[in-house]
């Protein structure tokens, strides 16, 4: 004869189904409550100290993979698994955060040798940026205004071509012209990898794959010799390596200012 698993009293035969193992549902109710209390307490992971530093790589990672827009002290919390308040401790504001971002990823350019010519350093110091815009497309917008973010990176990466710009003979107003100029070369053509990425990524269609689809509506639009030069030419080809296309730019840029031909007041 079975006995109960709790107070040991017989259990009478239950002719089918599975034996019973418990007298009554009180004895059942304190085997369910002794196994609970034998289970070891499962708590989930504290989260690692928290420090500014640590926050902000984290952003800089978010912003990374789904863009600057989407980022807010919320998601980036739910990432971290952390309340939301506790990011506010580090940074009084979304704004202080994206500053810090860039300020970060500016830390990555490295300086160009002191040793240099003024153009050396200034093209040195105009791919470094081009290549910054290339692994963190997001910061392109955030820097790309009249009133950036202010930090000590982004301070020295100004210094350096200030620098440069000075040694080329330029008066102290001119050089932040040259600053202006060199800077808004990379930033305006950044803009075509970062949006073409961005395109990519929404549509899941390559750029070259995109202008074969369009090839029968230009065919109507440049036909008939109208459009001699824009016939003769490929746009995919004539775009598609923005490496390529910057250092062609970046050339001409560097050979007027070299030659005095493009004079920065």
């Amino acid at each position: 004869m079975d006995h109960c698993d709790v107070c040991g009293e017989a259990l009478p035969p239950t002719g089918r189904g599975r034996p019973r193992r418990y007298c009554s549902r009180s004895c059942q109710g304190r085997a369910y409550r002794a196994r609970q209390r034998s289970r070891p307490v499962v708590r989930p992971p504290r989260p690692q100290t928290l420090t500014p530093a640590r926050l902000t790589a984290a952003a800089i990672a978010l912003a990374d993979a789904e863009g600057v827009e989407g980022l807010t002290m919320r998601r980036l919390s739910t990432a971290l698994g952390v309340a939301t308040t506790t990011l506010y401790r580090h940074f009084p504001s979304r704004d202080a955060l994206v500053t810090a971002m860039a300020d970060t990823v500016m830390g990555e350019i490295e300086a160009p040798d002191p040793a240099g010519t003024w153009r050396e350093r200034l093209e040195s110091a105009a791919w470094e940026e081009w290549k910054l815009y290339r692994r963190h497309p997001w910061v392109l917008p955030v820097l790309a205004t009249t009133r950036p973010p202010l930090g000590p990176n982004i301070l020295d990466a100004v210094e350096r071509v200030l620098s440069a710009a000075a040694d080329a003979d330029r008066p102290p107003a001119a050089a932040m012209s040259v600053y202006l100029t060199v800077s808004g070369l990379v930033q305006g053509l950044a803009l075509l990898p970062a949006t073409e990425n961005s395109a990519a990524a929404a549509s899941g269609e390559s750029m070259e794959r995109w202008w074969q689809r369009q090839a029968e509506a230009l065919d109507d639009l440049v036909g008939g010799g109208a459009f001699p030069r824009l016939t003769a030419t490929t746009p995919e080809a004539s775009i598609g390596d923005f490496d390529a296309l910057f250092e062609f730019a970046l050339t001409a840029l560097l050979d007027g200012l070299d030659a005095g031909v493009m004079p920065i007041l």
